[in-house]
């Protein structure tokens, strides 16, 4: 009998230590998600700010840039700092990754969702709508915090559709 009790004082030992250990994680998930989509809204403010030095903050060093426009792929955060930097003397945007769904594997995590811009040539005035879907790759950083290592995205504003719809 004695035995018997010892075994279920185990049993319930093991039970509240999952339980514990569980909520821990899933404490963990939470704040990493929470400091994903922060970086999403700092990548916005300084998108539609035409910063950047701003934007680059958020990059991981070896980032890279897959856009759709034939380019081929940027690699360094410096490099696609350049890129903006030349984009932004000449055009004014209002921009927006819309949230979207977070998935984190260790010490990776995937972002995917719509994104809007509006865009206008400071000299001219002409403007343009862009808009489709994102996939971003974050690393977590030696110091815990995350920073965008991979960007790629589709533009079907281009085409005259909006995301969302199909044709």
């Amino acid at each position: 009998m004695k035995r018997n009790s010892m075994g279920q004082a185990i049993v319930l030992v093991i039970l509240v230590a999952g339980l514990l250990l569980g909520s821990a994680a899933v404490a963990f998930a939470g704040a990493d998600e929470a400091a994903i989509d922060k970086v999403r809204l700092a990548f916005n403010a300084a998108y539609s700010a035409g910063d950047a030095k701003a934007m680059g903050a958020l990059l991981d060093r070896d980032a890279v840039w897959m856009p759709p426009t034939g380019e081929k792929a940027i690699v360094g955060a410096d490099k696609v700092v350049a890129r903006y930097a030349a984009f932004f003397e000449k055009t004014r945007s209002a921009f927006e990754l819309q949230p979207g769904t977070i998935q984190i594997s260790g010490e990776w995590a995937f972002l995917n969702g719509p994104w809007h811009r509006s865009d206008a040539e400071k000299k001219t005035g002409k403007s343009m709508k862009h808009g489709g879907y994102y996939l971003m790759v974050f690393k977590k950083q030696a110091e815990g915090g995350w920073k965008i290592a991979r960007d790629i995205w589709n533009d079907v504003g281009r085409a005259g559709l909006a995301p969302g719809t199909a044709k």
